[in-house]
């Protein structure tokens, strides 16, 4: 048996490495998956191979920066799972540039999908988890409890995103928990392509490396685990807790 044997379970941002991760290990718990993500073309074809290993996984685009398109999301959600147990809001960006210099625009950009499309996501599936006993699981950041240089608009939308689940979690019991995760520096395509045309890369990972406890980068594995964990009812006692799962580095 599984942590998730006949859960229905929504998880965002699907086509990135953490989303990949989840999809896979959510649908091996025994849930029953939908992933969205705004690359339409990259989750069709995750939903290609997870099918063909016999996972229950289905996918689906989404701009989870627009409401109607959310609201499409949550419709496509009750047509073909009829209600769901577990909302994962994994999508997310990432943007380093010093406050001075960073636009309105950017700002902007940076809050819509980081802290925003929380919000929407929450509104759009509250109503299909209702008598469910749900999870929601928000993924925020150590760049939200330790202030990095630079990392303005990142940062304050992460915070945004810890503080929303509390609220959240306040507001939806005892019927939902809510929680968000801290991940630390994962070694996924998004740090990767962050630091893709930085002259100092490599003494970039290095020190990356160096500043969490563990002397290396987290694993996608990693941070799903915990994740799991939050959605099942093992963690039926977990509900407003901001967890760090950052090898170390904001103790440090």
């Amino acid at each position: 048996m599984g942590k998730l044997d006949g859960k229905n379970v929504v998880i965002t941002g699907a086509a990135g490495g953490m989303g990949q991760a989840a999809c896979r290990m959510f649908c091996e718990e025994g849930a029953t998956v939908l992933g969205a993500d705004l690359n339409g073309g990259a989750v069709k074809e995750l939903e290609s191979r997870l099918k063909a290993e016999g996972l229950d996984y289905r996918s689906a685009e989404v701009d989870v920066t627009s409401s109607a398109s959310v609201a499409e999301l949550a419709a496509t959600a009750k047509n073909e799972l009829g209600a769901v147990d577990v909302l994962y809001n994994n999508a997310g960006i990432i943007m380093g540039k010093p406050i001075l210099e960073t636009t309105e625009d950017e700002w902007a950009d940076v809050e819509r999908l980081n802290s925003k499309s929380i919000f929407l996501t929450t509104k759009a599936f509250v109503p299909l988890m209702a008598g469910r006993k749900g999870s929601i699981i928000n993924v925020s950041s150590i760049g939200g409890v330790v202030a990095f240089e630079n990392m303005g608009a990142y940062g304050a939308a992460k915070a945004a995103a810890a503080h929303f689940s509390r609220v959240a979690a306040v507001e939806f019991a005892p019927d939902i928990r809510v929680n968000a995760i801290c991940p630390g520096v994962v070694d996924t395509p998004m740090p990767r392509n962050f630091t893709k045309d930085m002259s100092n890369r490599d003494e970039i990972f290095q020190a990356w490396n160096h500043e969490h406890l563990t002397g290396r980068l987290g694993r996608p594995e990693e941070v799903v685990s915990l994740a799991l964990w939050l959605a099942s009812d093992d963690a039926g006692f977990m509900t407003g807790a901001v967890l760090n799962i950052d090898g170390g580095y904001s103790t440090r």
